[in-house]
């Protein structure tokens, strides 16, 4: 038994073995400093063991999903869409959580753990298991469950090697009876509070529930060609039939979580705008265990340990990044008119969130080559601000917390995205040309005060300049929003160790309201709460009606650059595709925008206009941008890999 685990993967080797807190911080057990004799010898082995199940738990890195929907792109690149949800074909993984079961017994017999103990592991080891598989399914449809190490090749050819497929129903079924497994095993609450417990196993279960439900409801808005062997056979197969079953095991499993009374939203009752702001800033610079009931929060003492979001700070704040370093990240104008103004600091009710650039009221207005098509005669039908963060300070908490926007405070600096000049003598001047150096931009004085028609002066800037000439130089943003809920607040911080939830108490609550609108199922009123706990949080104090409109708008406010958005147009089948009408629920848009903000010195004194706009990287200057964006049928499966040496059945064949 000793060499059974010579087969598990090893990642992310970067803690001691001295501590077992330290194991389930980071969810990464290090078994480089631990001989294979010592790992079923002592139970700070067999934690050794678990935590480096932890640490294979199929995850992606923050907002890689989330750059290539409506809401998010790569800075610098032409605008994208597509999903990169990820799947997981590891079934080394798979293995090993199947030896670490069987080795429980010889674990349990030798006394090195007593039966409550084992129960405790087996349960974890189930959740991790069904955690595996539920990333499979969901990507790749029905799978081979092995639930045994395969350790005995036998039969003709070996052929009790090669577990076929299940259908994607039956892989479904499997996944949630596995978390029911976890269930009926784990406590209530761990020692280490980043191990999995019975509400953890419940909220992954009220996750996976939903994601069944909502594909098999949503199936068809994006139905596969029932030419393919797969759909045949209904590997990649859902129907409407299957839907209410999951929904109700939606809200059940939900509502254990509501119910315990062991989570809650923290900072659920703001005292005004700014401490919504402040709760919400604190929330992603500090792992909260009143709302976080899965996750990492990378305070491990290791400056090498972070969360990988460093790169994202804007060129003004960038500290030793060169050529692509910085600025990696973008959030588009289509991100900032979802959240919703306060009508009022004092009310706080809701008000529609689409940033009135023109007078008129026309905000489906957009220029696509904005240094050509701006005029003169145009600007006395722009709104004028009084300063270049007005159109922000009434925005969602969430919006000023989580956004980095133009005027914002940001390490006690002022963020300058800006790009363009109305000149005194009314003549206009968008994207001027410019270079890394920023000779370009050339300050104009008016009232005592110079103004620059990027923001900043010479390179002290975030956005746009430069972009004509190099798309990397000085880490130009060709948008003018930034993701702002990972990063070190206070200063630069190359090893940025903010924390990351995989799953918040925010979106069991969502989970809950948006099952029981779909379906009819469990208590409206509950759900109609959830709702609005949610956005109360964020400082509104007016109710919304619970519907699935009201649901998904915070799905999108809520979650942004936690690739939670996207996996909600995955499993509503809802990514956009104009030629599909009913599955556009980020608009009918289709394209993806930023906002210039200009600085207007031809008045009394300085204002400021904004222009909607494609971005840089969309224009004819770049030559890549293929016009209306759109996610094919197909694309909500991965290709089976290896399928061929696997013997089984392959998908979109």
């Amino acid at each position: 038994m000793k060499n059974i685990f010579k087969y598990i993967l090893i990642a992310g080797l970067t803690l001691g073995f001295t501590s077992c807190d330290k194991f389930f911080d980071s969810m990464e057990g290090d078994l480089s400093k631990v001989a294979a004799d010592d790992l079923l010898s002592s139970e700070n082995g067999m934690l050794a063991l678990l935590a480096n199940l932890y640490s294979s738990l199929p995850g992606v890195s923050m907002t890689d999903n989330d750059k290539y929907q409506m809401f998010g792109n790569p800075a610098r690149e032409n605008p994208d869409y597509k999903n990169t949800t990820p799947g997981f074909w590891d079934y080394t993984s798979v293995r090993a959580v199947n030896k670490f079961i069987q080795a429980l017994d010889e674990a349990q017999s030798k006394g090195i753990i007593d039966e409550d103990t084992r129960k405790v592991y087996e349960g974890e080891a189930h959740f991790i298991r069904a955690c595996f598989y539920f990333a499979n399914v969901r990507t790749h449809g029905g799978i081979p469950i092995v639930t045994e190490p395969l350790d005995e090749y036998y039969g003709v050819d070996n052929d009790k090697l090669y577990v076929p497929r299940s259908t994607e129903k039956e892989s479904w079924d499997w996944v949630l009876d596995e978390f029911d497994e976890a269930i009926n095993m784990l406590p209530e609450s761990q020692t280490q509070e980043m191990r999995a417990n019975k509400y953890t196993a419940y909220a992954m279960k009220a996750r996976a529930a939903l994601w069944a439900a909502s594909e098999s409801k949503y199936w068809n808005r994006a139905p596969i060609s029932s030419a393919y062997e797969a759909v045949k056979k209904k590997l990649t197969y859902m129907e409407a039939s299957y839907a209410d079953a999951y929904y109700q095991q939606a809200v059940d499993a939900a509502a254990q979580v509501i119910n315990s009374g062991k989570y809650k939203l923290y900072g659920a009752a703001p005292s005004d705008i700014n401490a919504a702001i402040d709760n919400l800033t604190e929330l992603f610079q500090n792992y909260k265990v009143e709302e976080g009931l899965f996750g990492r929060s990378y305070k491990t003492g290791d400056s090498k340990t972070n969360n990988g979001t460093d790169k994202w700070v804007p060129n003004q704040f960038a500290v030793g990044y060169t050529g692509t370093g910085a600025a990696n990240y973008a959030a588009t104008l289509n991100l900032a008119d979802e959240y919703d103004y306060y009508d009022a600091a004092s009310t706080r009710n809701r008000k529609d969130g689409k940033i009135q650039t023109l007078l008129s009221g026309d905000e489906n207005y957009y220029m696509t080559y904005p240094q050509m098509e701006f005029q003169p005669f145009m600007v006395s039908g722009y709104k004028h601000y009084d300063s270049v963060q007005e159109p922000f300070l009434l925005k969602d908490a969430r919006f000023q917390a989580w956004v980095i926007y133009p005027g914002a405070t940001f390490r006690n600096s002022i963020v300058y995205m800006e790009g363009g000049m109305v000149k005194p003598d009314g003549s206009v001047s968008v994207y001027p040309d410019s270079d890394t150096q920023g000779s370009g931009n050339v300050g104009v004085e008016k009232d005592g005060v110079i103004y620059y028609p990027y923001g900043g002066r010479g390179s002290e800037n975030s956005a746009f300049m430069a972009l004509l000439t190099d798309k990397n130089s000085n880490n130009r943003n060709s948008y003018c929003f930034s993701p702002r809920k990972y990063l070190d607040q206070k200063s630069a911080n190359q090893y940025v160790q903010s924390p990351y939830y995989d799953i918040r108490y925010a979106e069991v609550l969502l989970t809950y309201a948006e099952a029981v609108a779909e379906s009819g199922k469990g208590d409206q009123a509950l759900a109609t709460k959830c709702l609005n706990e949610v956005r109360h949080r964020a400082g509104f104090k007016d109710d919304v009606a619970l519907t699935i409109d009201n649901i998904l708008h915070e799905w999108k406010v809520e979650f942004p650059f936690e690739n939670k958005w996207s996996n909600v147009l995955y499993r509503r089948r809802g990514f956009y595709n104009p030629n599909s009408a009913t599955n556009q629920e980020e608009g009918t848009l289709g394209k993806k925008l930023t906002l210039i903000p200009m600085v207007d010195l031809s008045g009394a004194k300085a204002q400021w206009i904004f222009l909607r706009a494609l971005p840089v990287t969309a224009t004819a200057l770049w030559d890549g941008y293929s016009g209306v964006l759109s996610f094919n049928p197909e694309d909500y499966y991965a290709q089976i890999p290896n399928y061929v040496n696997n013997k089984i059945e392959p998908n979109n064949k």
